[in-house]
């Protein structure tokens, strides 16, 4: 019994000590420190632990904790077996000196101030006893039986609930009636920079002077400045999108032939837009035709020979009769 119950209560001393630790460093080196505390604090208490009298060598197990100087053996030794720095636990623990006191069955501290009382109040961290009337006190309310209700507290409570229901619906039907979220009215319209280009424009294009202030009370002038205002609207988004197209076309700089168009000329742009109607198609006149005269057939020439006598046949002679020129009337040259 005496075992255990040192157990249980250095136990609940070291959950006291570390509990402040949890959010500084790891759980790995909280549980490292927890080992080595519980090691080093059993050892330290076993000596003097009496569980039949609790008070009993309470003063040898006393350990004073203080910012100024190191703690007690047991805690220095698992501090560094952590690699706990002791200025940043006992920041942790509120940086002020106090007395920690281990006894059977009880945890308590003491902190030591430096007025009238200079030792202080003594404040349980846990005890025992305590808890085992807590445990009591718990067990009692869960087996405890329900305590029934009058007839005339029942029928107050459910009237009591009618009411307050009947007050919520009235509160929502009343802001689905009428919401407290109106949209404000106004008589006359301010005057805007759309207004001022739309009275520019205006006076440019019908060339008379108008009033300073364009929009009037009346249903005509809010409906031509909506006209207007969704005008401008339209004709940005076209200009945005027609930029937006000719950015991307793609001129080719290396063809210059030229083709025309109505209105006049333009380079010829590979894969772009080509601006005006299109090109009518070119009628090839046909070319003239010209006959040639076939040429005369080789008709061979006639002599005519002269009606005279024939003279008388001569010897022969080498020389043979050849025709000279053209003319029918030719003459013989005849060679002896």
């Amino acid at each position: 019994m005496a075992s255990t119950s040192l157990a249980v209560t250095v136990a609940h001393a070291i959950a006291y000590l570390t509990r402040p630790l949890l959010l500084r460093a790891s759980n790995e080196t909280i549980a490292k420190l927890q080992l080595a505390l519980e090691s080093g604090l059993k050892t330290y208490y076993a000596p003097s632990w009496t569980p039949s009298d609790s008070f009993r060598g309470s003063g040898r197990r006393c350990m004073t904790l203080s910012p100024k100087t190191n703690p007690p053996r047991p805690i220095y030794v698992a501090a560094r077996a952590a690699n706990v720095e002791w200025s940043d636990w006992i920041a942790a623990l509120g940086g002020l000196e106090f007395d920690l006191f281990v006894d059977p069955g009880r945890v308590s501290v003491r902190y030591n101030n430096r007025g009238a009382d200079p030792l202080g109040q003594l404040i349980t961290i846990w005890s025992e006893e305590l808890a085992r009337e807590a445990a009591r006190v718990h067990a009692q309310a869960q087996h405890a039986p329900a305590v029934p209700l009058s007839p005339m507290f029942e029928e107050t409570l459910r009237e009591e609930d009618e009411e307050d229901e009947d007050e919520l619906f009235a509160m929502l039907a009343d802001e689905l009636a009428a919401p407290t979220f109106k949209t404000p009215q106004t008589v006359r319209f301010p005057r805007s920079a759309l207004a001022s280009r739309h009275s520019r424009s205006s006076s440019s294009s019908s060339g008379s002077s108008s009033n300073n202030s364009l929009f009037d009370d009346d249903l005509e002038s809010v409906s031509s400045v909506t006209t207007a205002s969704s005008a401008a609207t339209e004709t940005s988004k076209l200009s945005r999108r027609e930029r937006a197209r000719l950015a991307r076309v793609v001129v080719d700089t290396t063809k210059k032939e030229v083709t025309n168009y109505d209105g006049g000329k333009t380079t010829v742009l590979t894969g772009g837009v080509m601006l005006g109607a299109p090109k009518k198609p070119t009628l090839l006149k046909a070319a003239p035709q010209v006959f040639l005269a076939p040429a005369p057939a080789f008709v061979p020439r006639q002599v005519a020979v002269a009606s005279a006598p024939a003279p008388a046949p001569k010897a022969a002679s080498p020389w043979i009769r050849q025709p000279y020129g053209p003319s029918p009337n030719c003459t013989w040259r005849v060679r002896a």
